[in-house]
């Protein structure tokens, strides 16, 4: 599934900065200045997630929220210079779904809205085919070419992670993080070894090394 986000930052450089990065990631980011072409926007495509400025010109960044959560449910991540607890209350009292303070680190950023996509969305996409793979989301179910593929649990969470956002790429320490947890204590080279299986029983091209960052699933 190609994640649709739609970025309303009137500050130019934060804007293209925050564009530039989520683009890399393999989102599909549409940006604007102003709470008004936002909301146009809103109407016009459907997104998955909302990344809203608090401080906008005309209509405030709170106002776009109240408007758009009087017809959906779409995840809203808040960033703002704001950093007073009463305005990240206010904020998720009006039902923002999380609050990034500015300055923040874009890795940060990037995996509050990984996190965000694979909770809301990751029961709704049921099925990711990709290159004769078929992978039945959450229910350890994958075949290739038609026939089924045998799959440790672990094996399984790594590919329906890197399926559900292809063209992420993921070092060592998100993957141990993601699908082993925060306790693991173990050595981060488990996954070089999970993801040699995987590419022996689909095929070796599947997941794409980048050389000293880490992996990913092309987006082709």
């Amino acid at each position: 599934m190609e994640y649709k986000i739609l970025l309303i930052e009137d500050q130019k450089d934060i804007r293209e900065a925050i564009k530039s990065f989520l683009t890399r990631e393999g989102y599909d980011v549409i940006d604007t200045e102003s709470g008004e072409r936002g909301l146009e926007l809103f109407h016009l495509y459907k997104f998955h997630l909302v990344l809203l400025d608090i401080m906008l010109p005309n209509i405030s960044g709170e106002e776009v929220m109240k408007d758009i959560r009087k017809e959906s449910d779409v995840p809203i991540i808040i960033i703002s210079s704001l950093s007073d607890e009463t305005f990240q209350l206010s904020a998720y009292a009006e039902r923002a779904d999380d609050y990034v303070v500015k300055p923040f680190s874009m890795n940060i950023l990037a995996y509050k809205v990984s996190s965000m996509l694979r909770r809301v969305y990751a029961q709704e996409a049921d099925v990711v085919v990709y290159e004769g793979i078929r992978l039945v989301v959450n229910n350890y179910e994958v075949y290739y070419n038609s026939k089924p593929v045998t799959l440790t649990a672990k094996e399984f969470e790594l590919l329906q992670t890197m399926l559900l956002t292809k063209g992420k790429i993921y070092t060592r320490e998100e993957l141990i993080d993601i699908i082993w947890g925060y306790s693991y204590l173990g050595d981060t080279r488990t996954i070089d070894m999970h993801i040699k299986n995987l590419r022996k029983k689909f095929f070796p091209e599947l997941i794409s090394t980048v050389k000293g960052v880490g992996y990913r699933i092309e987006r082709f």
